[in-house]
């Protein structure tokens, strides 16, 4: 605890200072005690829990029906990809992982239920922020020019993610009362696998590279009953595997579609665009101006050119790290994951650093928004740029105050919308359906899984 407490005191940041008297503090304090409902709440609660989404489904469109039946024990597998080295060949293992996920969903159009080959499952606890249709939730719009030169409105991004088997085991311990989940302890198994498909209603215009594309939803972003259509743009994958080298065992990846490769098949015309096993926290704008590039991580050099106009650096993740087309250049897949916690009524932790460590801004250029680099503002303060591209333990808390939920931003999500909805029920007003301007929350942050 000393050590601690004087660790803060050489911080030169008021974030470092608070990050690690909080860490402190969680030695201290003993953990939240359970709450306790009413039979009554217990009731609207496992009611809630079946829900797919709040609002009605449309007359000729698919409704949406979630899957949260969680299975309380893993069957055995051998993963295809337990012999490739993600680290020498990511990009074999991200092909790999691609095609255990698509096994049996792309036939069925991604509803679960009718899935033969495998067993996947939603998050629970998200309707509220789902559209009916698809079961959708609001993802980060794109800023100008991030998905091309050529776009320079704002574009709309939704997404909707699952697990495998092995990680809903792990959903099923969080909600083994229906009505109440349970975070503390929280992590999931070897072997869990989670993906996200990301939709946008950009134009071929503003993203050439989507042309072709044949996986088109139609969905009810705007909640008035009219239908968008959105396509595939992008697709998460996540594994977590044992932990090695001082690192925590969890794989980010990310594909983007491009029609150029001409196949018949959507699935077979996602491009990797990078994998990441560490957040490399010691790699430092230094060391990207002198040409060196974050080392736990790979990105695929096509999709670095392809997306080269999203930010200042011209890297899909801050200085070179890895991410999605769709994300915060200022952040990266592991780093943004890692804020996953059960906050407990508090606010969610930034998701990346401020201005004044970083000196990468958001500016305005009318009608959308874009990142400039202001290096004359002063130096980049590594040491609080540094909490955000943390390397956590197994079962560490990104502020040391909160339980972690091990990288997952929709069981975070979902345990959030279940307290709000619980403190509903406490101030008497009984659950609300959100407006559709509300849905303008992302989901997971920007990124869902």
């Amino acid at each position: 605890m000393k050590s601690l407490l004087s660790r803060s005191l050489l911080c030169r940041s008021l974030l470092c200072r608070l990050v690690l008297l909080a860490v402190a503090a969680s030695v201290l304090a003993p953990p939240a005690a359970a709450l306790t409902l009413g039979e009554k709440t217990k009731r609207l609660a496992r009611q809630e829990f079946r829900k797919s989404a709040q609002r009605s489904c449309l007359p000729a469109l698919p409704c949406f029906k979630v899957r949260n039946s969680y299975p309380k024990l893993a069957k055995p597998e051998v993963l295809p990809w337990r012999d490739i080295d993600y680290r020498t060949e990511p990009e074999r293992y991200l092909r790999a992982v691609l095609a255990y996920i698509g096994a049996g969903n792309t036939a069925v159009d991604w509803q679960l239920q009718k899935n033969r080959k495998r067993d996947w499952y939603h998050a629970a606890w998200m309707h509220p922020v789902r559209e009916p249709v698809r079961g959708l939730t609001f993802e980060r719009g794109s800023r100008l020019h991030e998905l091309s030169a050529a776009q320079t409105r704002r574009t709309n991004n939704w997404a909707i993610g699952f697990y495998n088997r092995q990680g809903a085991t792990a959903f099923a311990r969080v909600w083994r009362e229906r009505s109440q989940p349970d975070t503390a302890g929280f992590a999931f198994p070897e072997g869990t696998v989670s993906a996200k498909l990301l939709l946008t209603d950009a134009t071929d215009e503003e993203a050439p590279y989507l042309a072709g594309n044949n996986l088109a939803w139609q969905a009810d972003i705007r909640g008035n009953g009219q239908p968008v259509t959105l396509r595939l743009l992008q697709v998460d994958v996540a594994v977590k595997n044992a932990p090695r080298d001082g690192l925590n065992g969890w794989v980010f990846g990310t594909f983007y579609f491009d029609g150029r490769g001409g196949h018949a098949n959507y699935w077979d015309n996602l491009v990797p665009a990078g994998l990441e096993w560490g957040t490399s926290p010691t790699f430092t704008r230094a060391d990207f101006a002198a040409g060196q590039r974050p080392t736990q991580g790979w990105v695929n050099p096509v999709a670095e050119v392809l997306f080269a106009t999203r930010a200042p650096d011209g890297k899909l993740g801050y200085l070179g790290r890895m991410n999605g087309p769709v994300d915060d250049p200022r952040s990266s897949c592991l780093a943004c994951h890692s804020r996953a916690m059960d906050m407990q009524g508090a606010a969610d932790p930034p998701l990346f650093p401020p201005f004044a460590a970083s000196r990468i801004r958001q500016v305005s250029v009318a009608p959308n928004q874009t990142y400039e680099t202001v290096l004359a503002a002063g130096p980049v303060d590594e040491a609080q740029v540094a909490l955000f591209f943390r390397n956590l333990a197994p079962g560490e808390s990104f502020d040391g105050t909160h339980p972690s939920l091990d990288y997952s931003l929709q069981l975070a999500k979902g345990v959030e919308l279940w307290r709000a909805w619980l403190d509903k029920q406490v101030a008497g007003s009984g659950p609300q359906p959100l407006a559709p301007e509300s849905l303008a929350a992302p989901a997971g942050g920007g990124r869902g899984n």
